[in-house]
């Protein structure tokens, strides 16, 4: 418990430097120096079409570039270097690139099917100068971005990690809005939480801006659509339980009034919330669980630095399981809306069973201003309506069906869209009841 305590302080002595300033010009020192390795990358990247990678003439630049590189490591940790269309972001700040330097880069990485570059490690001169020849070379036929980290790993730059094409979201770029497939969203979103939890396993550093675009994605098709409320398939079950978590807490803080980088960054803190329990696992044991909420925070601190966004996050997660009456504060908001998000889910996993979903909502709701912060909890009441997503309801024709989404309006809390079950199977089938045009709930049903 001393060291509980102690690590504790030291995370509250951390934020409070964060809140009164102390840290302001970290994230500008790293812009700049962003700013000047993405220039000095590129030239290297230029050189090699004109030059041999022996040329003398890349003496100086290299040289410098480790120079820089390894100032950045120094002050920020691991560099990761992402570039989006024409944008690049270095640690989830966004970089302002020469002329047609963002360009160049997407460019020359793109057909290794690469977005980006991690350097988990300073290189010298001589390092760099074999990763600036490796990513010149044609790419792979096949597996490309897969054949290039092999190569990096024989040239023994495995200290590189090469990152995935990230793409704008609707209304991000200049593209226009795109049509998104709720399903699709669900996948990328699930593939997301892998690669965050992966990340904090081998020790690297999450990526918040992959993280916060695929909480985008999921806030432009809308958390009421019905394809989000079925339990995601695929992934692992950490990934499909912090999915659940992130739709429900969207809604929640939608609901709320919440600003869209608040939403983003709840979003994104709900996808790793409990990778805590990845320290604990390491460490053996039950004991861990119990302090996976500030485990977790401990991983999320490996990014270096600090901004309002990173603070909101790390908050989240380390008080995902606080109470609102807690003798030693409330929670923040967004750590208040996880919490909520959480617990519901939780208890639809453990007791869907043997209660129904209302009464799971219910019990939630008796519990606003001592576990929950009340307006919060009715928010989360509000949003999903008097039969939750996944009620096991009977209709007023003898049919049985789930409903298949959050409340559509305030004045629809009380009549969802029903998909129909087979009796014999309980399978869904395609017909869909909308009770707002006819027909009643019966009863809910447990299970």
């Amino acid at each position: 418990m001393d060291d509980l305590a102690e690590a504790q302080a030291r995370l509250g002595r951390a934020l409070a430097r964060a809140r009164a300033g102390a840290e302001r010009g970290l994230g500008e020192r790293v812009r700049e120096a962003g700013e000047r390795f993405l220039q000095g990358f590129v030239g290297l990247l230029r050189l090699s079409r004109v030059h041999a990678a022996d040329n003398r003439a890349f003496e100086a630049p290299a040289a410098e570039l480790a120079a820089v590189l390894s100032s950045l490591i120094a002050g920020a940790g691991p560099v990761r270097m992402v570039a989006v269309e024409e944008q690049v972001y270095v640690n989830d700040l966004r970089v302002r690139p020469a002329a047609r330097s963002g360009h160049a880069l997407a460019g020359e990485l793109k057909p290794h099917n690469t977005g980006g570059l991690t350097f988990h490690a300073p290189l010298d001169a001589a390092s760099l100068r074999r990763l600036v020849a490796a990513l010149a070379a044609p790419p792979a036929p096949v597996r490309p971005r897969s054949s290039l980290a092999a190569r990096l790993a024989g040239e023994r730059l495995g200290s590189v990690e090469l990152v995935g094409i990230h793409r704008y979201g609707p209304g991000e770029g200049a593209g226009g809005a795109v049509a998104l497939e709720p399903t699709a969203v669900l996948e990328e979103l699930l593939a997301l939480a892998d690669a965050g939890w992966g990340d904090l396993a081998a020790g690297r550093v999450i990526d918040p801006a992959a993280l916060r675009r695929g909480v985008s994605r999921l806030l432009e098709v809308g958390v009421g659509a019905p394809a989000l409320w079925a339990r995601p398939a695929g992934g692992q079950g950490h990934a499909a339980h912090a999915v659940e978590v992130t739709v429900i807490a969207l809604l929640v803080g939608g609901s709320a009034g919440l600003s869209p980088g608040a939403l983003q960054d709840l979003g994104a803190a709900a996808l790793i919330h409990d990778a805590g329990y990845l320290l604990a696992s390491a460490a053996g044991g039950g004991g861990g669980l119990a302090r996976h909420a500030l485990d977790g925070a401990r991983l999320a601190m490996r990014q270096r630095g600090f901004s309002a966004a990173k603070v909101r996050r790390l908050r989240a997660i380390l008080e995902h399981h606080r109470d609102h009456a807690d003798p030693a504060g409330r929670p923040s908001a967004l750590g208040a809306i996880l919490r909520i998000a959480e617990d519901y889910t939780n208890l639809i996993r453990l007791y869907g069973a043997k209660v129904t979903r209302a009464e799971a909502l219910g019990a939630m709701a008796r519990a606003g201003g001592t576990l929950y912060d009340p307006v919060l909890v009715q928010a989360l009441v509000n949003g999903l309506g008097l039969h939750p997503p996944g009620s096991l309801v009977e209709i007023d024709d003898g049919r049985t069906g789930r409903v298949v989404g959050p409340a559509r309006s305030p004045d629809l809390w009380d009549r969802p869209l029903v998909r129909i079950l087979e009796p014999s199977t309980g399978r869904p089938t395609d017909d869909t009841v909308d009770l707002a045009v006819r027909g009643r709930i019966w009863r809910n049903l447990p299970g």
